[in-house]
């Protein structure tokens, strides 16, 4: 029996898919950010307090009544659960290819010692499984992209670039975190800048924000391209030294971001975290997911959680196809007089929950 007439069973489909992704280089992302929350009407309710820091209490003497006070007021988010879904049919080219490397290999398998079958099987599963790798990945980058682009933008967008063939939004979805700009006079970071912008008073005016509002900062968070910016700007330049064999230098022509988080750290000011994810849109071209010239303060460890529903054919599925789920993403196969498919489908969003737990600063723009 083939590998591919083994996988049309359930339980080898399973095994396919997810022993397969434990070593795939495509990783989920998203679940080192945020819990998941079942919603089976697929729709979300999700309660957010105003007031994210502990008040203080109020000091009264020791015969008085308590102040009677209200209860901080509850806002609520509320939306639908994205539905997301794909579909391909697999090329007869791709198909023939596989066929053609199985016979081979099984038809030269006493010629081969034992380590050179594990290998040639190794890889003929891999070419098996590429498009089956893209259906088990697809939805989780999506929603990685969202939680990204929400996190240092304040909004998650559907348009025709991003979403090609699928739904397009007139505008932008708020997360309800805002979008500060530098303040009047600064100098807005860009290459052409690099010996003038001021780092560490944008670092300072965030924390003030956050301070204002009851938060510490625990970490800056900004993309591979403002990353950039901020280790070749000329004030930390200036500021930090490094070693060079024996000789200490006044000054560096470029710096790592673990010598600037380094030298943060050493005046009380949180680290910064470069975010490196790129995503591949439907026109095949490459994005970052994280937006450019966004500095953001994050004030929790979570800030977000992932609102998840079961697809209908999870609970009605179609009789001739072969079901899995990888992280609540349903991946279906099935084959019919036009050929081989494979597909998925999962309803899944991010949804910012924490109040005063973000801090975005625009470092493109002055007020």
């Amino acid at each position: 029996m083939t590998i591919l007439e083994t996988i049309q069973n359930k339980k080898a489909f399973d095994a396919f898919i997810n022993e397969n992704m434990k070593t795939s280089t495509y990783k989920v992302g998203w679940n080192n950010e945020m819990p998941v929350e079942y919603e089976a009407s697929k729709t979300y309710q999700a309660m957010t307090a105003d007031y994210a820091a502990a008040m203080l209490g109020t000091v009264i003497d020791k015969n008085a009544g308590r102040p009677k006070r209200n209860m901080p007021s509850i806002g609520d988010l509320i939306g639908s659960i994205a539905r997301m879904g794909d579909e391909w049919q697999i090329d007869n080219d791709r198909l023939e290819r596989y066929y053609y490397m199985e016979n081979r290999f099984r038809s030269k398998m006493k010629d081969l010692i034992d380590e050179q079958k594990k290998e040639q099987y190794k890889a003929i599963v891999k070419y098996l499984f590429d498009p089956y790798e893209k259906a088990a990945i697809a939805p989780h980058r999506r929603i990685l992209a969202q939680y990204w682009e929400g996190l240092s933008d304040g909004q998650i967008t559907l348009t025709v670039t991003n979403n090609k063939g699928g739904v397009v939004w007139s505008g932008g979805l708020s997360t309800g975190i805002s979008v500060s700009k530098l303040a009047s006079g600064a100098v807005v970071w860009n290459t052409t800048n690099l010996a003038t912008i001021d780092v560490l008073g944008a670092i300072q005016y965030l924390e003030d924000i956050a301070d204002t509002a009851g938060r510490t900062v625990q970490k800056f968070r900004v993309s591979k391209a403002t990353a950039s910016l901020i280790c070749q700007s000329t004030q930390l330049k200036n500021l930090i030294g490094v070693t060079l064999g024996k000789i200490k230098t006044a000054t560096t022509p470029i710096l790592s971001i673990d010598l600037v988080n380094e030298y943060l750290r050493g005046m009380s000011h949180a680290p910064i975290e470069v975010i490196s994810d790129k995503g591949i849109l439907q026109t095949g071209s490459a994005i970052s997911m994280f937006k450019d010239g966004r500095l953001v303060a994050q004030c929790a460890e979570k800030v977000a959680v992932l609102k998840v529903s079961d697809p209908l054919e999870t609970v009605d599925p179609v009789p001739n196809k072969v079901y899995t789920s990888y992280f609540d993403n349903l991946v279906s196969q099935w084959r019919n007089e036009q050929g081989r498919y494979v597909a998925y489908e999962m309803f899944g969003f991010p949804v910012f929950t924490g109040r005063n737990d973000v801090f975005i600063l625009d470092v493109t723009q002055t007020e």
